[in-house]
């Protein structure tokens, strides 16, 4: 990677690791666009150190992760993933699957009350159930604007039918679910993560879901990706596993490609990136150019010289 892009000014990636050796080895770039939501794969520290923007494509997806999450919640609700495969088999029979229980009256617990979460609650209050919804960075009072009820995490874990994950991966996300949260969790209950895989302890999942502490989960990301052939999660016939295909549709890969290339342009221009997430880069990489024109104002450059380092300024940005 380092040898690819040694003469970049943006790097545009998707899970490529952008560590803190591969930044610290391109030495002309100002920008880093992540193609997609998360960013976890980027050294954020190492990038905001050397005044290098961050930035991801936030808003492409809303949608389509919320129909995945809401198809996974579906799906284990009916327990489609046991019926279809028995129908298949000549089995007619509705008997072996009971109990089912319907989602009318039912609670969902939304973990992340960002775009994506927000748009979840509104489906799932189409299906009469009650929402209650944890975010630390959401006020109360926009939660409840929204139709949801505010809770700390331990009380949605305690009382969803439903929980639903809608969080970036972060230091603070990490395990954010482990065995402590899922032992809170009704045994009745379907956990279902269209986020990062790593915001929940796969092992402790495993465990949990082989003792039948909580009733079923859906993922569509794992720890790994892609997962081992005899990774556990697979063969457990209370799990739906997806490919991490939440984000596709026709429609946002084209949207995904326009809001990528757009955000470099930005970085390359000079303009303010839409979705940068280390703000103070910008801050940093402004001061250095500031610095830089200074220091250019008090020298006795040639003309020529003066030329040649304006020429390099426009193509630093």
């Amino acid at each position: 990677m380092i040898e690819g892009a040694k003469e970049a000014d943006v790097v545009v990636c998707d899970v490529s690791p952008m560590t803190r050796n591969v930044i610290s080895n391109l030495r002309r770039l100002v920008g880093i666009v992540e193609s997609g939501v998360g960013y976890d794969n980027i050294d954020l520290d190492a990038a905001t150190e050397r005044g290098i923007m961050v930035c991801n494509v936030p808003n492409f997806i809303t949608c389509e992760v919320t129909d995945h999450a809401v198809a996974l919640i579906l799906a284990l609700t009916r327990k489609l993933h046991q019926i279809i495969p028995s129908t298949r088999a000549a089995e007619w029979t509705w008997r072996k699957f009971r109990p089912i229980q319907g989602l009318d009256g039912k609670t969902a617990g939304i973990i992340g009350f960002g775009n994506i979460g927000r748009q979840v609650a509104k489906r799932l209050r189409a299906f009469e159930m009650d929402v209650i919804a944890y975010d630390p960075y959401v006020s109360s009072q926009a939660i409840e604007r929204l139709g949801g009820k505010p809770a700390t995490l331990e009380q949605l874990l305690a009382s969803s039918d439903v929980v639903t994950i809608h969080v970036p991966l972060t230091k603070e996300t990490r395990h954010l679910i482990g065995k402590a949260e899922l032992a809170l969790m009704k045994n009745s209950a379907i956990l279902v993560n269209t986020a990062r895989g790593s915001v929940i302890d796969q092992e402790a999942l495993i465990d949990s879901l082989g003792k039948g502490q909580i009733r079923a989960a859906g993922l569509d990301v794992l720890a790994v990706e892609p997962p081992d052939p005899n990774d556990p999660i697979l063969r457990l016939d209370n799990v739906i596993v997806t490919p991490h295909i939440g984000w596709y549709s026709e429609e946002s890969s084209s949207r995904l490609q326009e809001y990528t290339a757009l955000e470099a342009k930005r970085i390359l221009s000079g303009e303010a990136p839409r979705n940068l997430v280390n703000p103070q880069a910008r801050s940093k990489h402004t001061e250095d150019l500031q610095c830089g024109k200074r220091r250019e104002r008090g020298s006795r450059t040639s003309r020529k010289d003066m030329a040649a380092t304006h020429s390099s300024e426009r193509h630093h940005w």
